[in-house]
């Protein structure tokens, strides 16, 4: 049975001029790129895109990710579909996703 987010009560904010996360060291390393930061009780999603491809890391200081949030930065965040990106997970337990056409970051 496919599960049905409602994704109205669990929105992540924008902290991108927070300080947070170095946007500037995250962006010097992909020059032209947008980055964008998302946040909501732990769980950090950082956006990266440009004109070849989008790309999400999402990860939790306080505990694991949970499944909502990696489709809500699909969905949302990417603005794609499941079967439309690749999805990986590191040794440290962050979680990359990225566009099909793109898999340079799934290494």
């Amino acid at each position: 049975m496919a599960i049905i987010y409602q994704f109205s009560n669990r929105t992540f904010r924008d902290i991108t001029n927070e300080g947070v996360v170095d946007v500037d060291k995250v962006a010097a390393d992909f020059i032209g790129s947008v980055v964008k930061v998302y946040e909501r009780k732990g769980t950090i999603i950082v956006h990266i895109e440009d004109k070849k491809t989008s790309h999400a890391s999402i990860s939790n200081t306080n505990g694991q990710v949970k499944e909502w949030e990696i489709r809500y930065a699909i969905e949302q965040v990417l603005e794609r579909e499941i079967k439309d990106v690749l999805v990986h997970v590191s040794r440290t337990g962050v979680i990359h996703v990225c566009i099909k056409e793109d898999n340079t970051f799934i290494k």
